[in-house]
This record gives structure tokens, sequence and C-alpha cells, in this order.
């Protein structure tokens, strides 16, 4: 590896750290959780995925949806799902004693999650720099496959952090909104 390539590995990984430790400390606090809004985001990285899939490439051409692209896509779907749903198993929802309102609390594996998913993502683009021409793979697919994955990721986490809100809320003491 040449150092202008060590670089692209362990600069981002420099930047994100700080972010990741910030982040850490505000997702280990309890905040409100608004569960007539918990739809927003997933629809909007939903609609931005199929926005992403249907484009046409770089060159102007039309997707291809070959077997090659689903062998790149279905994986990466059914692994952001089930990196989705963990992550929103990980996170702690309950009724705030004083107001009634729910709060959701991060915790550690949530940040695990996220600081695998960005190690993950850095590794595999700075690998498909160094070695994705001699391995003849399409950047392009594997972007979409990556775009694919967070879509799954935020939305299957949103779904599963929704279901059980909604048992929490029916189980709380009358009086809690």
């Amino acid at each position: 590896m040449t150092q202008q390539q060590l670089l692209q590995l362990f600069l981002p990984i420099l930047i994100l750290l700080p972010v990741l430790y910030f982040r850490m400390r505000r997702i280990s606090r309890p905040r409100p959780l608004k569960l007539k809004r918990m739809w927003v985001g997933p629809a909007i990285f939903l609609a931005i995925t199929a926005l992403v899939l249907i484009a046409p490439g770089p060159h102007g051409e039309a997707h291809h949806w070959t077997m090659q692209a689903w062998t790149w896509l279905v994986p990466a779907a059914i692994a952001g799902a089930a990196a989705g749903w963990y992550w929103g198993r990980t996170m702690k929802i309950e009724v705030h004693p004083e107001d009634g309102t729910l709060m959701v609390k991060g915790g550690q594996a949530a940040i695990l999650v996220l600081l695998i998913l960005v190690l993950f993502r850095t590794g595999l683009r700075t690998g498909l720099e160094v070695e994705g021409r001699a391995w003849h793979l399409d950047m392009l697919l594997i972007s979409d496959a990556s775009i694919v994955f967070t879509a799954l990721l935020f939305t299957v986490r949103s779904v599963e952090m929704f279901i059980r809100a909604r048992r929490v809320m029916a189980t709380a003491p009358t009086g809690a909104s």
C-alpha cells in the first residue's frame, strides 16, 4: 500500500473517531421519541434509494438488473435489514415517569453497530479503489448495494423501534401519551 492509500484509509477514521465519541455521548442520553413522526426518515431514505436505483448511470445508460446485480443487492438488503433490526433492538424505549412521553436511549451496542459500519465502509471503499479494477468489479453496483444496505438499515431500525414503542405505550400506566 502506498502512503496516499494509507492516508485515504486512516484519515476518515481519524476524523470520524471524535465525531463518533460525541455521537456516543449524545445517544447515551434519553431523548424524546416522536412516535407519529417515525415514518418520515424511512420514507425519505426509501424514496432517495428508489431514485438512485432508477436513475441513469454516469454515462447515461439505464440500469440493467442482471443476475450479478441481484447477487449484490439482495444480500445487501438482507444484511441492512438484519443490522437495522439489531440496532433497533439495542435502543432502550421507556415512558417518562413524570410526563408520560416516550423516551429513547441508545446503548453501547448501537454505537458499536455504527462504528463497525463506518469501518467496514471505509475499508471497503479503500480496498475497492486499490483492487477493484484487478477484480473486474462494477463500482456503480457496489455503490448501489451500499445505498440499499443503508436504506434498509435505517428503515428496519425505525420499524422495529416503532413496533416496540407502541407495545411500551400499550403497557404504560393510564395518563401516558
